[in-house]
């Protein structure tokens, strides 16, 4: 490979990692970009190196792509693969304002839980795209949406309720005093999302709250057809 085919091919490659920098991190788009995808560019840098000016030009475009629209679109897809199964909720009770609530005896609701922990930057940033779903739905009254607070170590109630009320967000915050409900339903990574709808788990993964560029799995599309049912 040329000195010019090195340049060119490197160039494309250095544009995507430089998107990646703004975009959530995850193990999967490393591995996409590290072990795939950075072999894949070098390896098409060299093999057009004598086709047309037009295949040349259409190839880091479609890179570009890739980089800005594919990433986050494939891990959507890729994590949430089981996400839609239906099964049979687990007993989900948790606590507000010192009163205790079943989450699964609730009938004929769209119930949203967006899990969250004290650590967890990324829930916090999305607080207010769900502040704003919470709006949307907040006179409809097929539709319930907490944000439920999940214990990390050396947590307390009183430190989680400090951490939010801060902000003075108006959806409703319930509060658990163990991790039993998410390993129970299988998930460890916040944040997280669960929808439940007549004692059922209807989704059980991560939903699209306002994302960049991501095409799957909205939240807004899940609650309708669940109302529609």
């Amino acid at each position: 490979m040329s000195k010019t085919q090195v340049i060119f091919s490197f160039s494309i490659l250095t544009f995507i990692w430089f998107i990646h920098f703004f975009r959530e991190a995850s193990i999967l788009s490393n591995i996409i970009i590290y072990f795939i995808f950075t072999p894949l560019t070098f390896y098409l840098g060299y093999y057009l190196k004598n086709k047309s000016l037009l295949i040349r030009v259409i190839y880091p475009i479609i890179l570009i792509l890739v980089g800005v629209f594919g990433f986050n679109n494939f891990w959507f897809i890729i994590i949430n693969r089981n996400a839609s199964e239906i099964a049979i909720s687990p007993k989900i009770e948790f606590s507000i304002k010192n009163n205790k609530v079943r989450i699964d005896t609730i009938q004929d609701k769209v119930i949203v839980l967006d899990f969250w922990t004290t650590s967890c930057g990324k829930c916090f940033e999305k607080f207010p795209d769900f502040e704003k779903l919470y709006y949307k739905y907040q006179n409809n009254s097929n539709v319930l949406l907490y944000a439920v607070n999940i214990p990390v170590r050396r947590d307390t109630v009183g430190y989680a309720k400090k951490r939010i009320e801060k902000y003075n967000y108006n959806f409703p915050v319930l509060y658990s005093d163990s991790d039993t409900v998410p390993k129970q339903l299988g998930f460890d990574k916040y944040p997280h999302m669960v929808i439940l709808k007549n004692g059922k788990i209807r989704f059980n993964g991560y939903l699209n709250l306002n994302e960049k560029n991501v095409f799957f799995y909205d939240i807004e599309n899940e609650i309708e057809k669940l109302i529609k049912e």
